[in-house]
């Protein structure tokens, strides 16, 4: 990710996760996690899971954590239009 670029870090990281999203019903690593990963703050990837969930991509619970929401793969396409 481009921490100099023109694209904010959240927005980067959710297209990054939404192009990982194959299938439904998938447990997401917790928010630690991903920001370890990722190498960026936690704030920023809060920031992405909550574009991913406005997209009704994932289900975000407290204490549950993130899944992702299934979907069928015909409407796959219409996610990256």
């Amino acid at each position: 990710m481009k921490r100099t670029g023109r694209v904010a870090l959240y927005r980067q990281l959710a297209d990054r996760l939404r192009a990982a999203i194959l299938d439904g019903e998938r447990r997401l690593p917790t928010e630690r996690e991903l920001a370890s990963g990722f190498t960026v703050a936690r704030i920023t990837v809060r920031a992405a899971l909550d574009l991913l969930a406005a997209d009704d991509l994932i289900s975000r619970r407290p204490r549950h954590g993130t899944v992702v929401k299934a979907f069928d793969r015909a409407g796959e396409t219409s996610l990256h239009a």
